[in-house]
């Protein structure tokens, strides 16, 4: 299978590193044989995963080979894309000092239902701040006109106002109007929203662009999250919190979302919550590149694959899958050998 499937498999924490410790004796092993073995797994080679708790991590891996023969690793600096929303919307919470101190217009922006949809997300062409337009801030992005209807990224649409619509729009028209920040050149946006996030915490922004322009490896994205689950930022409060439907039907006002799945979206986080397609409740931020993070429903484990991928679509959707079952595992302490999860 190694031949066949191009298999190296690094284990960076072969026990339970920390007290907290898996929540079943045969956990460890049955997330180590479901990230190896799973076929929907392979498929997405190479990642690197983890799986940690309040005191840090309890089980990392490397699947797979690049074309170069390397491992994804979790020093390997890649590009979260959209995972970079839950990282903003931590960030606001923390600047409001609590989850309860965020505003009506917080809750708004951050939910992805405040009409600002004119930049990008599903459908649109545009949505980025390439550096060969010189966009070298929030707002000079701002300014920037999309090609579609030859309007700014800062228009507000009335029709979307109030539904669902998955556009980077919504973020970066929050940080022009709601913080100051948006003035900030792209090399200083990386440290001023990573020093609020707890020590050790050190990113870049690629681009001024909140909802997808941050470069990080998966250990820092890792320690984002022990400091979410630790109690050590506000956003653990903040999870799954003042949530909307993202599934369109009579009873769902929403326009454009990635998932297929009846999910909903919270504080920059989606919560995965659709019982009809084995959802546990899990808080995630999933981008498009492959890169996804978790937080469990009890707030106890958190987790992450990191892929290195370019120009290949949604791939977000293909590591939630994996993911998910490698949580299960971890959580059942039973190995996944099929595409749903089972124990």
């Amino acid at each position: 299978m190694g031949n066949r499937y191009g298999l190296f498999l690094a284990l960076m924490c072969a026990g339970v590193a920390h007290a907290g410790g898996p929540p079943k004796p045969t956990s460890i092993a049955a997330a180590q044989a479901t990230a190896k073995d799973n076929f929907l797994c392979r498929s997405i080679e190479p990642f690197y995963w983890e799986i940690g708790d309040a005191t840090g991590t309890l089980i990392s891996a490397s699947v797979g080979l690049d074309s170069t023969g390397a491992p994804v690793l979790a020093t390997t600096k890649m590009d979260v894309a959209s995972a970079s929303k839950w990282l903003y919307g931590t960030y606001v919470v923390q600047i409001r000092k609590s989850a309860a101190n965020l505003t009506a217009q917080d809750i708004n922006f951050l939910h992805q239902t405040s009409g600002y949809t004119n930049m990008g997300g599903l459908g649109h062409p545009a949505g980025t701040c390439p550096p060969s337009d010189s966009p070298d801030s929030i707002n000079a992005c701002l300014a920037l006109i999309n090609p579609t209807d030859d309007l700014p990224y800062n228009y507000q649409d009335p029709a979307t106002v109030g539904f669902f619509d998955y556009d980077g729009g919504h973020f970066e028209n929050h940080a022009s109007l709601y913080t100051g920040i948006a003035d900030l050149g792209v090399q200083a946006l990386g440290p001023a929203l990573s020093r609020q996030m707890g020590p050790g915490v050190r990113f870049i922004y690629t681009q001024p662009l909140l909802a997808g322009g941050i470069n990080m490896t998966p250990a820092t994205y890792a320690l984002v999250l022990q400091h979410i689950v630790d109690g050590s930022l506000f956003m653990h409060d903040a999870l799954g919190t003042s949530p909307v439907c993202t599934l369109a039907s009579p009873t769902c006002k929403s326009l454009n979302s990635p998932v297929p799945f009846a999910w909903h979206y919270s504080i920059a986080h989606w919560v995965e919550d659709d019982a009809a397609n084995h959802g546990d409740g899990a808080f995630s931020g999933a981008g498009g590149q492959g890169f996804y993070p978790w937080i469990e429903a009890s707030k106890t484990y958190y987790g992450l694959i990191g892929r290195v991928k370019t120009g290949v679509g949604q791939q977000g959707q293909q590591s939630v899958r994996c993911g998910g079952l490698i949580r299960h595992a971890w959580d059942t302490g039973v190995q996944q050998k099929g595409p749903t999860p089972v124990g």
